[in-house]
């Protein structure tokens, strides 16, 4: 369209005229007039151009100006973003910074936490063996609180038989002070009088069973004495009275004044009585006195003393001549000796005698009394003397035995005292224990405690995930830690996409910078396009407008002889909308005598004239190769067709005319004719004719 628009060919182009065309003409207003004159000019395309190029940068306007605002909003929400993506960075930073200071701190903590574990594990270790030791310790208390008793218990036994013992021996003090009274009575009747047995009578004998019956009662006492001194003492009599010559009847009363000695044994030599010792001694008896090379009557004279210390270490039953005695497996010391014997011997051998002359009395009334025995006033004052000394023994042995009683009791107090002080130490030894299980159980617990702060430094290590900062003092990590805290604290609630959101919402930015620099880019270039296609219409406009008003003037000039015509521009209304519209094209006539008018205040026929010398005006400014008229002079007279018909021949060699018409002033000025006739078969024919002329000119159909 554009290409036939530069050749005058376009759609629309003044080139085709009807007659409606002229009629328009006539009738247009400035405006569109105006539009022919632009046509004429060929300024359509540059219009066309223009329009498009303002249509898109209108377009490109709206789109410059959304890119703008979302530009704006973009920057807009770029300020705060940027301020968080740099809280977040610094947040991000802090965080590194805090996980590598924490990172450290897990460190030492795991180092603090394992030697704190190593120590409360030997702690345990310790503890564990306190324990033991305690246990140990107690054990051992146990066995001694054990023997504590056993010998509280054996100290009060024997504080009890000593008690006994001592009670026992002031009772037989008792008994040997009646038995010595006794005795002294009977040396004072046997050195008064001679026996008189033959007059015994029976209140005599009635006295003589008392005796007889004191002397059972004193047997049955002496039942009481320990088995081995009872053997010893009848061993000892039957050995000592084997060796003497005794009268029949006088073996009890010399046994009882030999008292121990009787019960001595006799040896011929010294290896002799080694002998028997070691035999005394394989026979687990106590203390054995063995004379050597010693006469029967010696043994009277002779007293054996025994130590108190051998008679308590003696592995067997031992007694000594005083009377002490002493029994390891009853644990029992007892008083016996020659006293106790010598009464023995002294009753059986008086209950013996009496019975033995009461006998012989009773079977020979009339026998003489015999005469007072001086042997036996020597024996008897020697019982005297032998009770009174077992009684001082008696009041000798008293004391210790007193103070054995005392010791007994010292013994039991101090075993009860060492048996508390062993509770105590019993007490105390079990709360050690009970402490030391109660220690290791809290190290346990300790020790599970931290061995679960490890797991968790370890996991905060894991979860650090940074590398651990230097520096090995806790406290000043521990600061700079709370220093971190308060100025990651000190920033807030951070966003931590702002980083990622600022770097989206910049190329976002950059983007639309971008969008927004290319659509201003377009503006400009499209502005500019316009401007030039503005300028370039304006310029043909007013190089197409003058010289269309050139040639209205010369085509006015053949169109009305004499007279003359012009094109003015018309300002647009001024009391119409400022709608931006150019100014419009006015047609001024001046026909012969009449004088400058508008083409609207002519006649019909000078209309047409005017009409037809504007289209003239614009082939001519703008040629074409070929004009097509259909009946543009229908409204003209035959002198106006005539003046028509010259303005054709005028211009015939600069284009072709071709003319429809019915106008015969008009056909014959044509070189051609072409027309359409219908035959007798009815189908239209055409009919065409050339007319020579010197000169070719118009073809008309």
């Amino acid at each position: 369209m554009e290409l036939l628009a530069d050749v005058g060919l376009g759609g629309g182009h003044s080139s085709v005229i009807g007659q409606g065309r002229v009629e328009e003409i006539l009738s247009s207003k400035p405006e569109h007039r105006r539009a022919l004159l632009e046509e004429a000019a060929g300024l359509g395309k540059f219009k066309a151009r223009r329009h498009r190029a303002e249509l898109k940068l209108a377009r490109v306007q709206v789109q410059a100006e959304r890119a703008r605002d979302l530009e704006a909003e973009v920057r807009k929400r770029l300020r705060p973003l940027a301020l968080q993506a740099t809280a977040a960075e610094r947040a991000e930073k802090l965080k590194d910074e805090i996980a590598a200071v924490e990172a450290r701190l897990a460190e030492l903590e795991l180092e603090e936490l394992g030697q704190a574990a190593a120590e409360i594990d030997e702690r345990r270790t310790a503890a564990s063996m306190a324990r033991k030791a305690a246990n140990a310790k107690l054990e051992e208390l146990l066995v001694e609180r054990n023997q504590a008793e056993e010998d509280l218990a054996d100290a009060a036994g024997r504080r009890e038989e000593a008690t006994a013992a001592l009670y026992r021996l002031r009772s037989a003090a008792d008994r040997l002070e009646l038995r010595r009274e006794a005795a002294v009575e009977l040396v004072e009747r046997l050195r008064a009088e001679p026996l008189r047995l033959p007059t015994v009578d029976d209140e005599q004998l009635r006295t003589t069973r008392e005796r007889l019956s004191a002397v059972e009662r004193a047997l049955a006492e002496r039942e009481g004495l320990p088995p081995a001194a009872r053997a010893l003492a009848e061993q000892g009599a039957r050995l000592a009275l084997s060796e003497l010559d005794v009268e029949p009847g006088r073996e009890r009363a010399v046994a009882a004044a030999l008292g121990p000695r009787g019960s001595a044994l006799l040896a011929d030599d010294v290896q002799a009585g080694l002998r028997l010792l070691e035999q005394a001694h394989a026979a687990g008896l106590g203390k054995l006195t063995v004379l050597v090379e010693a006469r029967p009557a010696e043994l009277v004279e002779h007293y054996a003393v025994v130590p108190k210390a051998e008679l308590l270490s003696s592995p067997v039953p031992a007694v000594t001549p005083d009377g002490f005695g002493y029994d390891p497996e009853r644990g029992e010391l007892w008083f016996a000796g020659e006293t106790a014997e010598a009464v023995w011997l002294e009753l059986e051998a008086r209950r013996r005698a009496l019975a033995l002359e009461v006998e012989r009395l009773r079977s020979n009334p009339a026998a003489p009394p015999p005469a007072a025995d001086p042997r036996l006033v020597a024996a008897g004052e020697r019982l005297v003397r032998a009770l009174a000394g077992a009684a001082e023994a008696g009041r000798r042995f008293e004391a210790p035995l007193r103070a054995r009683v005392d010791a007994g009791g010292s013994r039991t107090g101090d075993a009860a005292g060492a048996l508390r002080e062993l509770a105590a130490r019993e007490a105390e030894l079990r709360r050690g224990a009970a402490e030391a299980g109660e220690r290791t159980a809290a190290i346990d617990v300790e020790l599970a405690r931290l061995e679960a702060e490890q797991s968790a430094a370890r996991r905060r290590l894991e979860d650090a995930g940074a590398e651990p900062a230097e520096g090995d003092d806790r406290e000043a990590l521990a600061e700079r830690l709370v220093r971190l805290e308060r100025r990651r604290e000190t920033l807030g609630a951070v966003n931590p996409l702002a980083k990622q959101e600022y770097e989206e919402e910049k190329e976002r930015l950059t983007e639309l910078t971008t969008q927004r620099e290319d659509l201003e880019r377009s503006l400009a270039e499209l502005e500019k396009l316009r401007n030039e296609l503005s300028e370039t219409v304006e310029r043909r406009f007013d190089e197409t407008f003058a010289a269309v008003q050139e040639h209205f003037a010369d085509v006015a000039q053949t169109l009305f002889p004499g007279g003359e015509g012009r094109l003015r521009l018309s300002e647009p209304d001024e009391d119409g909308p400022d709608d931006g519209s150019e100014p419009g094209v006015e047609i001024e006539l001046r026909p012969v005598g009449k004088r400058v008018t508008k083409l609207s205040l002519l006649s019909g026929g000078e209309k047409a004239l005017g009409a037809i010398s504007f289209l003239f005006a614009l082939f001519l400014a703008r040629p074409c190769p070929f004009y097509l008229l259909d009946e543009v002079e229908a409204a003209l007279d035959d002198t106006n067709i005539g003046r028509f018909v010259e303005l054709l021949r005028r211009y015939a060699d600069r284009a072709q005319f071709i003319v429809i018409t019915h106008q015969k002033r008009t056909m014959e000025a044509a070189d051609s004719l072409y027309g359409v006739t219908m035959g007798a078969d009815g189908i239209s024919q055409i009919v065409s004719r050339r007319v020579p002329r010197e000169a070719p000119g118009a073809a008309v159909a």
